[in-house]
């Protein structure tokens, strides 16, 4: 086992770490040149000299590190010679100061890596949603040395075994991710925090989140369909060839972090799931009552959905109760073809295990800040993340 654990640029978190079977840590400022996949506002603050440090200890407890350029949009700037430049700048100055790897949300950023440090690892992230074996060959052939994989494909067994079959490069897969399965939103969710941890920019709340967040108060079986892999299932994915485990989290603090980490490397967590699962449907709930309370133009319509989305703030997940082959359910199921409504697995799962939301099947859509509220999204400071 390998875990690629978040890191919160907390020293503790490290200390913490050693004897655990980490293999790396990856990170990013609050804003640089490229931007992420997180906006600004969920990311602690620091500075280059911080990093420094940080990741030299990384080394020194025998960790790698890893620096997040995950944003999948740059609005054309990359047709910029100039900009081009600044970033092959800015990667020397990573190199400097000791990272190990780079993780992109851009295909042609793995050449541009590799021109600047050829023997630099370059990981495809996540959000470039490969979810195929020639997806996954491809990225291969223009050099990553490691590709995450969506979270949509944890559960797509067949998907796996192909897609391990086809490349001889790394593979990664996020353990704990707790988005809505197959969601609408995905691709623009994507995009937003692109622009949102670029230098300049201002920090909001993504409103893709209060449609997320509304389909897990609706329907307690949704958290259940979420692609995250508990701890006593990872043995499931080490026999099809995969040992490299992300845990997502960087806007968390540390002692949410190192209880991740230990459940994973333990391989059982025998509480509430939500305890080391993203859960990031629970920061619309909370902004949506700060702006209500704000008294301010929408502070009605804030308060409606607050009210709609009150059953998050309960939301819990009993592994107790979860049954100990869940997993393998799936290994014999496509999630591609075969409807929820037909199946009706996870909605059995949830109601045996799930607390605080009622459980149904509706695909009913779910109440969103309209376009007139969008502004009330942008943050004037750092709000503290759940």
């Amino acid at each position: 086992m390998r875990l690629v654990v978040a890191t919160n640029w907390d020293d503790a978190l490290l200390r913490g770490m050693v004897g655990l079977p980490v293999y790396s840590v990856f990170g990013k400022l609050q804003h640089d040149l490229v931007g992420g996949g997180r906006p600004s506002n969920i990311l602690p603050a620091v500075d280059w000299t911080d990093m420094a440090r940080h990741i030299n200890l990384a080394h020194e407890l025998g960790f790698r590190f890893n620096y997040l350029w995950n944003a999948t949009s740059l609005a054309d700037a990359e047709y910029t010679p100039r900009f081009v430049t600044g970033m092959e700048e800015q990667l020397r100055q990573l190199i400097d100061i000791g990272i190990d790897g780079l993780v992109v949300g851009l295909p042609w950023m793995i050449g541009l890596a590799k021109h600047v440090a050829p023997s630099l690892e370059v990981t495809v992230s996540s959000l470039i949603d490969v979810v195929s074996p020639r997806e996954a060959k491809q990225f291969e052939a223009m050099g990553a040395d490691t590709i995450v994989l969506h979270h949509a494909a944890n559960r797509d067994f067949q998907v796996l075994h192909e897609i391990r079959k086809s490349v001889r490069c790394d593979l990664e897969l996020i353990v704990n991710n707790s988005c809505v399965y197959q969601c609408p939103y995905n691709n623009c969710h994507h995009v937003s925090p692109s622009f949102h941890s670029r230098a300049g920019s201002r920090p909001l709340l993504e409103y893709e989140l209060f449609w997320c967040s509304g389909r897990h108060a609706r329907d307690g079986a949704e958290i259940i369909r979420s692609r995250w892999i508990r701890p006593e299932d990872l043995a499931i994915y080490e026999a099809g060839g995969y040992d490299r485990f992300k845990i997502a989290g960087r806007g968390r603090d540390t002692a949410w972090l190192l209880r991740a980490a230990r459940a994973y490397a333990a391989r059982t967590y025998p509480g509430d799931l939500t305890d080391i699962i993203s859960m990031s449907q629970h920061a619309p709930l909370r902004l949506a009552r700060q702006r209500a309370a704000e008294g301010k133009e929408h502070a009605a319509k804030w308060a409606s959905i607050a009210e709609s989305l009150a059953p998050v703030a309960n939301l819990s997940v009993d592994n107790t109760q979860i049954p100990e082959n869940f997993i393998r359910f799936f290994t014999t199921r496509d999630c591609n073809t075969l409807s929820c409504r037909t199946c009706g697995y996870c909605e059995r799962v949830a109601k045996k295990a799930v607390r605080g939301v009622q459980t149904w099947e509706t695909n009913a859509p779910s109440r969103m800040p309209s376009a007139e509220m969008f502004g009330d999204l942008l943050l004037e400071e750092r709000e503290p993340s759940t």
